[in-house]
């Protein structure tokens, strides 16, 4: 089966925010990465915007 492509990104944030979103993402039982994507797509759905299926 062919692996999807993905696209790499650097990201600053405040050391505080990133230990947020590393707390969360454990107790929902994500990677850091996981957490992000899911968190996006939860804001962009509320903003109406549709994404292609992952």
């Amino acid at each position: 089966m062919p692996r999807k492509v993905t696209k790499g990104l650097m990201l600053r944030m405040p050391p505080e925010m990133h230990q947020v979103v590393k707390d969360i993402a454990k107790e929902q039982g994500r990677s850091l990465n996981a957490e992000m994507v899911y968190r996006l797509k939860q804001a962009y759905a509320a903003d109406g915007v549709k994404l292609a299926a992952a």
